[in-house]
């Protein structure tokens, strides 16, 4: 296993700032995932962890060793950082069959040929490819190769693997699958994992952290619970799981909505204009009495669960029951709603 120090990384393309003073360890064992959306800075990162990108300032170490300082002027290549790496695009080659793919870095090593079979058995049985080894590529499905690839950056042992997008090509009910594959495998070899992704449910079921980054820069890092429940803003919130937003303004210590005589405490201490949130979970409805008057304009069937849509003055709220009855309102009705852990965010 290997610990991972990143100790105030940028990332410059000319006049551009890809990542910005990105500062983050990374336990032995542990599992984080950088989370964001398209170009905030997170493939980048991984990149320059795994030395495929160099970066502009800063220093990064693997372990105990310095593997890039801007202030040492040293680099190292990414052969000789102890890593192992698993890309979108899997990556496997078409001509060798998946032992032969899974043996190749056993093989740059110089690893004897008995000892070198037996670890990629051992290792094509972990990710339930045993009996696979001799097929090619194109005889296996999206979730087969992705496995293969996996297969491929654990077998040399790597102290740190380092995961980019590795489920965005497979299918939903195969993406929620391979998840739990993955972590079980981590958990089984005690390996630290550094896991980009911008699919938040990925990152919140998998992660012992997560690191949330938007425009290069760190958001917030926590536990998964921390991130949901106390975004540290406005972009956190709305990234990380569904949120209602409504214009708030502050008066005193308190935080009224926009329009309205309804109010909440300044919880976060903001001055001027506000922002207040809630998650659709954590908002109560009835037919009569409560803290907010709005009327119900649609009604959405989820199976599990009743999407509710609702108008409160200027603004359209959404509220999710679990196990409602489809039934218990109907469109057009006056509805009451009461807001449970109302978060405050100063405007952007």
């Amino acid at each position: 296993m290997s610990e991972v120090r990143i100790e105030h990384v940028y990332k410059r393309f000319g006049k551009v700032t890809a990542v910005n003073d990105f500062d983050l360890v990374v336990k032995d064992g542990e599992f984080v995932s950088i989370l964001g959306p398209s170009g905030c800075g997170k493939t980048t990162t991984l990149r320059m962890i795994a030395g495929f990108e160099r970066a502009t300032e800063g220093e990064i170490y693997i372990g105990d060793a310095c593997v890039s300082s801007s202030v040492q002027g040293s680099f190292t290549p990414p052969e000789k950082r102890d890593i192992g790496m698993v890309f979108q695009s899997y990556a496997v080659w078409p001509h060798m069959t998946v032992e032969e793919n899974v043996a190749y870095p056993l093989k740059i090593q110089k690893v004897p040929k008995e000892e070198r079979m037996k670890r990629v058995q051992e290792m094509l049985e972990l990710v339930h490819l045993g009996e696979y080894g001799k097929r090619y590529p194109h005889q296996l499905s999206g979730g087969q190769q992705q496995r293969v690839a996996l297969a491929r950056a654990l077998v040399a042992q790597p102290g740190l693997l380092l995961l980019d997008e590795p489920l965005s090509n497979l299918d939903a009910k195969l993406r929620e699958s391979m998840r739990f594959e993955i972590l079980s495998i981590q958990k089984k070899l005690g390996i630290t994992v550094v896991y980009v992704t911008h699919d938040q449910s990925e990152a919140m079921a998998m992660s012992d952290r997560v690191v949330v980054m938007s425009k290069g820069v760190v958001q917030q890092i926590g536990a998964p619970h921390e991130i949901y429940t106390t975004p540290a803003n406005k972009m956190v919130a709305d990234f990380i799981g569904l949120v209602n937003f409504m214009d708030g303004e502050v008066k005193g210590d308190r935080v009224f909505i926009k329009g309205t005589d309804i109010s909440f405490a300044n919880s976060a201490d903001v001055s001027g204009e506000a922002v207040i949130a809630v998650r659709p979970e954590n908002i109560t409805m009835s037919l009569s009495g409560g803290l907010i008057k709005g009327v119900l304009e649609h009604r959405f069937y989820l199976g599990d669960a009743v999407d509710y849509r609702i108008k409160v003055g200027d603004h359209d709220v959404r509220v999710i029951e679990k196990g409602a009855d489809l039934h218990k309102f109907k469109d057009g009705d006056t509805v009451y709603l009461d807001f449970e852990q109302v978060m405050i965010f100063a405007r952007d």
